[in-house]
């Protein structure tokens, strides 16, 4: 057997078509995007497989039948670092982890409601498919009805460039298919270039003051977990939906200490909401960005770091957590 080389492997990820939450069907490859990776890494199988030593008497040491092992009741986890390229799967991304479609401008609400899609059969429509290609055909690795669980877009005007850079996770309840390779990498979809981040961003604000930043990054979490079992794809043991727990965001934002960012200091320990906003536009709300475009219009500040060992000058962190109230929005987005 030959000796692989880890840029030998692609990745594709694509949403799921149809009804497909929990079916273990290949997806076709014009709806598979090619994820361009630094490093691929293998799916995390270790909470995929229950194995419990258990010691019984009559023997000094463990005998082989004292190991219990199963795959039931078992998830799977899919960790990644990206510099963003491609429009079409950092909206795929947004669009998993906030339930929302992502190729406009969205907001998500404190009213937001739990999605109720996630039940095997069912078309859901914010799960994901991810194949990794292995240059060995025949362990090529597909993890179905797939959800980003968290993902962290962050922006530094040293690390390449300032474009933006997605991290996170993609988490599933159903066990990965291991098998011969069914992607033909010619016949994916085209991805849409996407090479904006902080240079683009002409409007950083804070409570509608411009302020200078040199960094800025926010994660939003949102969490599942299986519910019930059932006989999957021929396999037991496999959940009969998903419930995901509370969306939460939250960020950092590193900007260079001036009037507007001392005063931000009383807001933080009297817990004062406040507004932020990066995008290539300033107009609160989005309606005029074109690219990018974050804002938070309610975050409590959760600590104000000045920084006085910079080269750039001195610079404060102000690392936040969004909020929302009924109709109130969490958050505005767009990147497209």
């Amino acid at each position: 057997m030959a000796t692989y080389s880890g840029n030998q492997f692609l990745v594709y990820v694509g949403l799921h078509d149809a009804v497909n939450f929990g079916i273990e069907t290949q997806e076709a490859d014009a709806s598979l995007h090619r994820w361009n990776l630094d490093t691929v890494n293998d799916i995390d199988f270790s909470a995929g497989v229950i194995q419990e030593f258990i010691p019984r008497t009559g023997q000094k040491v463990l005998r082989e039948e004292d190991l219990f092992s199963t795959r039931n009741g078992g998830t799977y986890s899919w960790s990644f670092d990206w510099l963003v390229d491609s429009e079409e799967i950092l909206q795929f991304l947004v669009k998993s982890s906030v339930e929302a479609t992502a190729t406009s401008l969205i907001n998500v609400t404190g009213a937001a409601t739990h999605a109720t899609d996630y039940v095997v059969g069912a078309s859901s429509a914010n799960t994901l498919q991810l194949c990794i290609v292995n240059p060995d055909a025949s362990e090529t690795r597909v993890m179905h009805s797939a959800v980003v669980t968290e993902l962290t877009l962050s922006m530094d005007a040293g690390t390449n460039g300032g474009r933006l850079r997605a991290s996170g996770t993609l988490w599933s309840g159903f066990r990965p298919k291991v098998d011969t390779n069914a992607v033909t990498d010619g016949s994916t979809a085209d991805n849409t270039a996407f090479n904006i981040g902080l240079f683009d961003c002409h409007a950083i604000e804070i409570a509608t003051t411009q302020v200078t930043a040199k960094a800025f990054s926010f994660t939003i979490s949102h969490p599942a977990a299986r519910v019930g079992f059932a006989v999957a794809n021929s396999n037991d043991g496999e959940p009969q939906e998903y419930i995901r727990d509370r969306l939460e965001i939250t960020g950092s934002l590193n900007v260079k200490m001036d009037d507007t960012v001392v005063a931000q200091q009383p807001f933080w320990l009297a817990g004062t909401s406040k507004a932020i906003l990066v995008g290539d536009d300033g107009t609160s709300q989005g309606g005029s960005a074109s690219k990018i475009f974050f804002e938070f219009p309610t975050v409590k500040y959760t600590g104000h770091n000045v920084d006085l060992a910079s080269e750039e000058g001195v610079f404060v962190e102000l690392p936040f957590t969004a909020t929302a109230t009924g109709a109130g929005k969490l958050m505005y987005l767009l990147l497209t």
